[in-house]
């Protein structure tokens, strides 16, 4: 079954806790890998980026890479 967009969420919210990172970039295969699924549609990346926005992450899609960010600010000055 594939992964639902809410655990999608999750999945690059763990990643980049673990990571200890704030911001990441990956290309489609490392985010394709990352969320465990092998396709997706329109929709579900429509859905996944509203997933994202409930889990405090910035979630874009490029034509080579998909960027993943925290979506607060992590870098005061």
């Amino acid at each position: 079954m594939a992964t639902s967009s809410k655990k999608a969420a999750e999945l690059l919210r763990e990643m980049l806790n673990k990571g200890a990172r704030d911001i990441v970039t990956l290309k489609w295969d490392e985010f394709y890998s990352a969320i465990e699924r092998e396709r997706m549609s329109e929709g579900f990346m429509n859905d996944l980026v509203q997933k994202g926005k409930e889990a405090s992450l910035h979630i874009s899609f490029g034509n080579a890479t998909v960027l993943v960010a925290k979506d607060y600010d992590f870098n005061p000055k």
